[in-house]
């Protein structure tokens, strides 16, 4: 039932069809309740006849098609906005937001809330109908005053650092609930990758039979499953990651000669999706930080005030995320580890972020000085293996200047956040003969 109930409020029926409910069940009530209250003090007092709110309920459903015309339009504007300005990939974020829809959705409910009224009072012509009218006055009232609302919630949304602060603040938040999830469930640990020892052997292969996304795991049950078998795996595809029949989904070991998984097992407890789950999220919203940098970089928008912001808020994230881009082992009730599920190579996962924004800003030392201040920030936290790599990719993206040949004032501003980054990794040695000047 929970399964259900997730999949259906990712989908924008849900919330129209929800409003839909919610406002019939309203009308029909307060329809009922003016029935049974006629020739009260209270209803002689808001003494509506059926004509008033007859004419009223038309009118209001004429005010709510125009308002709900003027709505759509907004929202296509909007959406032909963030395709041409942002990506085609963000589309689905002003979507799936829930003012929109919700907003949307109440006008909707509104109009079903005046026609069921129209219907239900049409039979009614000599009664009074106070709360049926009133309710109407207020909702009316309200859409107006959302409308409002929703034109300048539109008129931010459409302002790009405003953007960008919202997918870095839900980034870092799917981070920091990752890590607390980790903390609270004792038995797995974050780690590195641990080197085989001897009595250790992950030889045999478990290749799936569907293609898809791969976006969870059901420990619950598997952890106990793989107890009971004696059987330790190393999933070697990371969440969220589109895998094809016959790919190898991971790796394992078994005390049992001829061992063989049951299907139904394996079939409940690795999930899979024709769409990116939301373990992980955090890489699609980078990734569309990385796709706005390199549509500011263009020469048809040349905006690297808008990638610098990007780079620097990529280097944020990482920087939070840094402590928690370790694998994952997942222990059994006797501490006996049972499921390792490793994460992307943090090499790869610079490379998936950095490489397309070095590729179209390598000509521009701003850039290439900002992601070099990025890797500085993502270090503060980092182990010795990712300074390493941010050490390395540092490196790279320089790979084509000749700092030796720089003018002086591009030399400064190249060698002031290389020399921090170095500090930051302790690789100044390596620092002094990559600067080294004739």
């Amino acid at each position: 039932m929970k399964k259900i109930i997730s999949i259906l409020k990712n989908k924008y029926y849900f919330k129209f069809l929800l409003h839909i409910i919610i406002f019939s069940a309203l009308a029909i009530g307060i329809f009922y309740i003016d029935k049974n209250i006629q020739n009260t003090s209270y209803n002689l007092t808001f003494a509506f006849k059926q004509s008033f709110l007859k004419s009223f309920l038309m009118m209001m459903i004429a005010g709510i098609i125009t308002i709900v015309t003027i709505t759509f339009s907004t929202i296509m504007v909007v959406l032909t906005l963030y395709s041409g300005q942002f990506s085609p990939r963000t589309l689905n974020d002003f979507l799936q937001r829930k003012v929109p829809l919700h907003i949307l959705g109440y006008f909707i409910g509104v109009s079903i809330y005046s026609l069921i009224g129209l219907i239900l009072s049409e039979n009614y012509p000599n009664y009074l109908f106070s709360n049926l009218t009133l309710f109407a006055m207020f909702l009316f009232l309200t859409g107006i005053i959302l409308f409002a609302y929703y034109i300048h919630y539109v008129s931010k949304s459409v302002q790009i650092n405003i953007y960008i602060d919202k997918l870095v603040k839900e980034a870092v938040n799917d981070i920091e609930k990752y890590q607390e999830d980790i903390k609270e469930n004792e038995t797995v640990h974050l780690a590195q990758e641990k080197k085989k020892t001897s009595d250790e052997s992950f030889d045999n292969e478990y290749k799936i039979d569907k293609t898809g996304y791969f976006i969870d795991i059901n420990t619950k049950k598997l952890i106990p499953y793989l107890k009971e078998n004696n059987v330790s795996i190393t999933v070697i595809k990371p969440y969220n990651e589109h895998i094809f029949e016959d790919d190898i989904l991971f790796k394992y070991n078994s005390k049992k000669a001829n061992f063989s998984f049951d299907e139904e097992i394996i079939k409940d407890c690795f999930i899979f999706s024709n769409e990116i789950g939301n373990y992980s999220e955090y890489r699609n919203r980078t990734m569309k930080l990385v796709e706005i940098a390199i549509r500011a970089l263009s020469p048809g928008v040349n905006d690297p005030v808008t990638a610098r912001n990007c780079i620097d808020q990529l280097g944020y994230i990482f920087m939070k995320l840094s402590d928690a881009h370790l694998s994952l082992h997942y222990y059994d009730e006797e501490s006996n580890e049972r499921l390792t599920i490793k994460t992307l190579n943090y090499d790869v996962l610079l490379y998936d972020h950095f490489y397309q924004i070095y590729l179209y800003g390598k000509q521009d030392l701003m850039i290439l000085s900002s992601m070099i201040k990025a890797f500085t920030r993502i270090s503060n936290d980092s182990n010795n293996d990712m300074k390493n790599s941010l050490w390395e990719f540092a490196k790279y993206i320089l790979k084509d200047l000749n700092l030796k040949e720089l003018h002086k004032f591009d030399f400064k501003e190249i060698n002031y956040e290389l020399k921090e980054l170095a500090i930051k990794v302790n690789k100044h040695s390596e620092y002094k003969k990559l600067i080294e000047r004739e």
